[in-house]
C-alpha cells in the first residue's frame, strides 16, 4: 500500500513540475563540458529562466565520474562525485550537500524518466566554471585540476634567425610556437618568413618539445572581413587543419590583434570551429592582450568564452608603457598581479590554462626622439659604447638605465632583467598558471635563460 501511494505522489509530482508553457523550453542551449559538447536524450530545458539538465547524464559522464542512486521506497536521490554527497527529494528544493542545508530556486522533477536538477548548482557545488556563451548559444563548464601544476611550461615563440639559440637552450622549452604563418582577409594561409622548416621541426621533434604552427593577422579591417564570414573562416580553418597533419604538428596558436570591439561573437565563433576541426587529440591556443579590472577600452576578446574553448591561452603581460606612451617599466609587478587576478577571477579562466607572457624586450627612450625597441643585445651596445648609470625601481620592480649620447640627448631604457623577471616566474607558480611564455626565442636574452636554468633545475 505504501509503494503504491508513493508511486501515485510521483507521479502527481511529476504532472506539477514538469515544465510547460512559456515557462519551460525543451530542445535548450548546447551544453560543452571541458570543451566537448554533449548531447542529452531527453535534452536539457529552460525553468524559470535556469537551465534544467537531465542529472545521471551530468554525474556520470566522463569529465566527473559519479553515481546517482534512486531509492524507490522513500523517493530520495543520492549523488556520489568528487567527494561530495547530495541527497533531494522529487519536488523539494532542499537539497543536503555534505549535511549541509542548501536550498534551490527551482525544484527537481522527473521527465522522461529522468531526474532534471539546476545545472549551475549543480556544476558550481562540483567545482565547475559555468558561463554561457551567447555567440553559440552554449552553456559551457569547465572543471578544474585541483592538484598543483608542479611542472610549469615554458612556451615559446619562434620565426627565424635564432636557430643556434634553439640548439644552445632546447632543454629549458616544453613548446614552440612556430610564428612561420600569416594569413589574410580571405583566409588564406602562407608562410611569413623564410626558413629551414623541416631542419627546425626535425630538431624539435627529436627533443621532446611540442610544435605548435602559430599564425598572426594584426589588421583590424582584415580581421572583419576573414571573421565575419563563414566561407572565409572555413576557407583558413581547412588549411590550417591540412598543415597541422601535413607536418604533424601538436597544435595551432592563433595571434590575431586589434580584433574590433563588434567582431568579439565572430572570433569566439571562429575558435570553436576551429577546435571542433582539430579535434582532441591537436592543442588549440591563443595569445591576448592584457587586461586589468581597471580597464574600459573595447576589446575584441571575449576572455570568458575563449578560457572555456582553447588549451592554453598565452597572456600578453607586457607593454604597460610603449612607444608613444612616457618612460616606464614594460610590465610592472603590480600590474602583472592584476592581469592574473582578471584572468583567473573576473573573466574566470582556469589558472591551468593561462601562460603568462614574459617580455624580452624594452623600449629606449630619448628626450624629443622616435622611441626604439630595445634587445638585451642593443642594451649591450649601448652600454659599450655610452656610459650608463643602471637603477632600479622598486614600486614596478623593474630595472632602468639612463645615459646620455653623443648628441646631448638624454635616455631612459627599461628593459627586464633576472631580478625582474624572476618576480613574474613566481607570479606564475604562485597562482598555479599553466607556466610561461616568451616572445621570443632569438632575442638574446641571457637573463632569461639564467633564470629558467636555475628554476627548471630539476
Amino acid at each position: 500500500m505504501k509503494k503504491g501511494l508513493w508511486a501515485l505522489t510521483v507521479f502527481l509530482l511529476v504532472l506539477l513540475f514538469l515544465p510547460t508553457g512559456a515557462n519551460a523550453a525543451s530542445g535548450g542551449p548546447g551544453i560543452r563540458i571541458d570543451g566537448e559538447i554533449r548531447i542529452f536524450n531527453p535534452p536539457c530545458q529552460i525553468v524559470n529562466q535556469r537551465t534544467m539538465v537531465p542529472l545521471r547524464f551530468v554525474i556520470e559522464d566522463t569529465a566527473l565520474k559519479g553515481s546517482v542512486n534512486w531509492d524507490s521506497s522513500t523517493g530520495k536521490v543520492t549523488v556520489l562525485c568528487r567527494e561530495k554527497n547530495f541527497e533531494f527529494i522529487i519536488g523539494k528544493s532542499k537539497v543536503l550537500v555534505n549535511g549541509v542545508e542548501s536550498y534551490l530556486d527551482s525544484a527537481p522533477y522527473v521527465y522522461q524518466n529522468r531526474t532534471y536538477l539546476p545545472l549551475r548548482f549543480l556544476a558550481e557545488n562540483l567545482g565547475g566554471i559555468v558561463s554561457w556563451s551567447s555567440a553559440l548559444s552554449e552553456v559551457r563548464i569547465s572543471f578544474q585540476d585541483p592538484a598543483l601544476n608542479k611542472n610549469p611550461a615554458v612556451f615559446a615563440y619562434y620565426y627565424s634567425g635564432g636557430f643556434r639559440e634553439l640548439q644552445e637552450n632546447a632543454n629549458l622549452f616544453s613548446d614552440i610556437a612556430l610564428r612561420w604563418f600569416e594569413t589574410d582577409s580571405d583566409g588564406d594561409l602562407f608562410y611569413e618568413y623564410q626558413d629551414n622548416y623541416s631542419q627546425v621541426l626535425d630538431f624539435i621533434r627529436n627533443k621532446g618539445i611540442k610544435t605548435h604552427a602559430s599564425v598572426v593577422f594584426m589588421d583590424k579591417a582584415g580581421l572583419h572581413t576573414l571573421l565575419s564570414s563563414s566561407e572565409r573562416r572555413a576557407n583558413l580553418i581547412n588549411q590550417l587543419y591540412n598543415e597541422v597533419q601535413k607536418n604533424d604538428y601538436d597544435g595551432v596558436n592563433i595571434d590575431f590583434e586589434f580584433i574590433a570591439a563588434n567582431d568579439t561573437d565572430y572570433f569566439t565563433i571562429f575558435l570553436q570551429e576551429l577546435k571542433d576541426r582539430l579535434g582532441g587529440d591537436k592543442e588549440l591556443s591563443v595569445a591576448v592582450f592584457a587586461r586589468t579590472v581597471n580597464d574600459n577600452w573595447a576589446t575584441g576578446y571575449d576572455y570568458q568564452a575563449i578560457g572555456e574553448i582553447v588549451d592554453r591561452m598565452v597572456v600578453m603581460s607586457y607593454d604597460y608603457s610603449y612607444k608613444t606612451s612616457d618612460p616606464g617599466p614594460v610590465a610592472p609587478l603590480w600590474w602583472v598581479e592584476e592581469v592574473v587576478d582578471y584572468m583567473t577571477n573576473t573573466a574566470r579562466i582556469p589558472a591551468s590554462k593561462l601562460l603568462l607572457g614574459l617580455a624580452t624586450y624594452g623600449y629606449n627612450w630619448g628626450s624629443g626622439q622616435a622611441t626604439t625597441t630595445v634587445t638585451w643585445d642593443k642594451l649591450n651596445k649601448v652600454k659599450n659604447t655610452y656610459s650608463v648609470t643602471e637603477h632600479f625601481d622598486n614600486a614596478s620592480m623593474s630595472p632602468y638605465y639612463t645615459y646620455t649620447d653623443g648628441n646631448g640627448i638624454a635616455h631612459q631604457i627599461w628593459l627586464e632583467n633576472e631580478l625582474s623577471l624572476n618576480e613574474k616566474w613566481n607570479v606564475a607558480l604562485d597562482k598555479n598558471l599553466g607556466g610561461i611564455s616568451f616572445w621570443r626565442i632569438g632575442n638574446g636574452f641571457e637573463d632569461l635563460y639564467n633564470l629558467l636554468n636555475k628554476n627548471l633545475a630539476d
